[in-house]
């Protein structure tokens, strides 16, 4: 469960590393007035920790989810001992998704802001 809030932190992060250049674009690209959103610009500067934050949440959730037990079994060569509280199948198939979703997002928040100067000419 610990990475499904690693993963949500990691969304959370990597969504308001992008407010400050992909929202505004939504908003022109369906047709919203975007004038009362530049106090998203005020985000502008503390987007690099946005995105350390969300790279350090998402490669937690990553660790937790996928290499754990590879890491105690090949490195270590100690046996994966899983925990006797066994959660539902269903939280860790959210966990992944989620995981993945803030993945995608924080690329996203990452590149776009150089996409959008290539496309516009900046």
């Amino acid at each position: 469960m610990r990475e499904f809030f690693g993963s949500l932190v990691g969304t959370f992060a990597s969504l308001l590393a992008a407010s400050c250049c992909v929202v505004p674009t939504l908003f022109v690209v369906f047709g919203v007035s975007a004038g009362s959103l530049s106090f998203l610009s005020a985000l502008e500067p503390y987007r690099w920790y946005f995105l350390a934050v969300a790279y350090i949440a998402v490669g937690y959730s990553l660790y937790k989810l996928y290499l754990k037990n590879w890491v105690k079994e090949k490195l270590l060569k100690k046996p994966a001992i899983e925990c006797a509280c066994e959660e539902p199948d269903w939280t860790q198939k959210l966990s992944k998704g989620v995981t993945w979703v803030a993945l995608v997002l924080l690329i996203v928040a990452t590149f776009y802001p150089y996409v959008l100067e290539k496309l516009y000419g900046g």
